[in-house]
């Protein structure tokens, strides 16, 4: 019901991009449509003061909404930087369909945390901004010097398969031996011979794909559901500049 009203707003705002918010009131949530004011609606959107106030004399708001019309079904640049400083949910609707993307840290500078903010957190989050959701789980600390092989457990089961080298393409998970015969890295390419990714004890950024990550990769994976587009998504994140 609750999606059905987003969808039903944005196929009144026609190629215009509809607007509003997800409140939750008494335990329940409901959709709550604003006006876009933006000079350009067709290509952005602007919500009133006014409409922002009201809705928050409703209900708290957990989400915000809009539509891309005639756009991918991911966030923008501007939408990411603008995520970040709203600290809400965004949910985006595109052909009859709505997508939620979760508020979460920027992709690069974050501090390592096993478990919270570590490679798999990097690799899931890169994921979620494309559009696949994958899921998180309780990882111990040194797990893979204890039998356990998530990666190679895990990769298939949630979409993934094998790649050769020379088909490697942009969005594509490397996974590395990082000072285990167990691979227990995981790394995401970003083009131009660069991966993104976070090590232990170190801030998550971008590194030459050479070297000792060259020689210590195991294998190169691809989900059955990436899209070309999906690495917008990912490298429009990789461009906010946080203030």
């Amino acid at each position: 019901m609750l999606n059905q009203q987003i969808i039903n707003h944005a196929k009144s705002c026609g190629n215009k991009e509809s607007c509003g918010f997800v409140l939750k009131k008494n335990n329940n949530f409901e959709y709550f449509p604003c006006r876009n004011i933006a000079l350009n609606p067709y290509d952005s959107f602007e919500i009133s003061t006014e409409d922002w106030l009201r809705a928050e004399e409703i209900g708290e708001v957990v989400a915000l909404v809009h539509s891309h019309p005639d756009d991918f079904p991911i966030l923008s640049k501007t939408d990411q930087l603008i995520q970040q400083k709203t600290a809400l949910d965004w949910w985006l609707v595109h052909s009859n369909s709505v997508y939620q993307f979760r508020l979460m840290l920027p992709l690069l500078g974050r501090d390592f945390k096993h478990g919270t903010t570590d490679c798999y957190t990097l690799f899931r989050d890169a994921y979620h901004l494309s559009g696949i959701n994958l899921p998180d789980f309780y990882r111990k600390y040194n797990w893979w010097s204890e039998g356990k092989n998530y990666y190679l457990e895990n990769m298939p089961e949630n979409g993934f398969y094998k790649v050769s080298a020379n088909e490697i393409t942009e969005g594509d998970v490397i996974i590395i031996c990082l000072g285990s015969s167990v691979p227990n890295h995981a790394a995401i390419y970003v083009g131009e011979q660069m991966i993104l990714h976070h090590c232990p004890n170190r801030k998550s950024k971008r590194d030459i794909y050479n070297g000792f990550w060259l020689k210590y990769t195991h294998s190169i994976w691809r989900h059955k559901e990436w899209q070309s587009y999906g690495f917008m998504g990912i490298s429009n994140n990789l461009a906010i500049n946080l203030k």
